[in-house]
């Protein structure tokens, strides 16, 4: 079986907290720069299975020519360190411009008592979504891996925690759910990812760019047996300064037996994802066999 993909923001320590340092006195475009021709071919040739997993990305489920999907496999790797680099750069205070889609659909719903949940997804860049939506009139819950580095990891609790934002890290015990159910039941915000299965939790497939992949049961199950209100929001790169956040409602069926309801709402999230990564299909980060029935992460 490949290596797996960890979840896990790469360099050392020293690495990470020197860019957050340089992200306060240098320009972003230089630092894109730099790290295009030093630390990106060095992390294409330390991760063969990543770089293999996007080119039949882009082969396959894209339908590109091998030059294509070649030059594409590149253009994504440096896409992904622009990412990188600008999570750091907003931990370290800088600013970026947002162009936000249907932004009345997310808005409208956190002066209502009750909670909602909102979908995210690992194309684009979407913890950069928290610090424009966050709001003081609601509280949003970011669930994410907990397996980051420390590093990362104490830089997102401190900027997030001034934009009204707390996180709940996926625990092995299983605490999370605990803790996912409290903030909707308190009229909190939730935000997950509903991309990516961990361990060996229950999967729902559903057909995304053409092939059945194994979605994780629990965002869809949770949304369905609440009868949350759920939006789906994807943060995507526009240009260096500025993203662009597109949100969608995904409507719970009300009809049929819960199963058929968690296939229906699971079916819509591929369905927004096969849209945005047809339309923007660079950024799509996940770095191993998405369409395989391996457990990642």
């Amino acid at each position: 079986m490949a290596e797996k993909w960890t979840g896990k923001t790469g360099g050392t320590p020293f690495m990470q907290r020197a860019l957050v340092g340089l992200s306060r006195r240098t320009d972003i475009r230089i630092i894109y720069a730099v790290m295009a021709v030093t630390y990106m071919p060095f992390y294409l040739l330390s991760r063969p299975s990543a770089a293999k997993a996007q080119y039949r990305y882009f082969r396959e489920r894209q339908g590109y020519s091998r030059a294509k999907a070649l030059c594409s496999t590149l253009w994504n790797f440096y896409k992904f360190g622009q990412v990188v680099i600008d999570r750091f750069a907003a931990h370290a205070g800088r600013k970026f411009r947002f162009e936000i889609e249907h932004r009345e659909l997310f808005y409208d719903l956190v002066t209502e008592e009750r909670g909602f949940m909102v979908l995210s997804s690992h194309l684009g860049n979407f913890e950069m979504a928290g610090y424009e939506l966050s709001t003081p009139l609601k509280k949003m819950n970011v669930v994410l891996y907990a397996g980051d580095t420390e590093i990362v990891m104490e830089n997102r609790r401190k900027l997030l925690a001034t934009h009204n934002i707390h996180l709940i890290p996926l625990q092995k015990d299983l605490s999370h759910v605990f803790a996912i159910n409290n903030a909707l039941a308190d009229g909190e915000i939730v935000a997950m990812p509903a991309d990516r299965r961990v361990g060996e939790g229950k999967t729902v497939s559903v057909p995304i760019l053409g092939k059945g992949a194994k979605l994780p049961l629990g965002p869809f199950a949770l949304a369905v047996t609440r009868d949350e209100i759920v939006r789906v929001v994807f943060v995507v790169k526009e240009r260096w300064d500025t993203y662009h956040i597109y949100i969608y409602p995904l409507p719970v069926r009300a009809e049929g037996t819960v199963r058929e309801r968690i296939a229906d709402l699971a079916g819509q999230y591929g369905e927004l994802l096969t849209q945005m990564a047809r339309k923007y299909p660079a950024q799509l980060y996940n770095y191993y066999d998405f369409w395989s029935d391996d457990t990642w992460i």
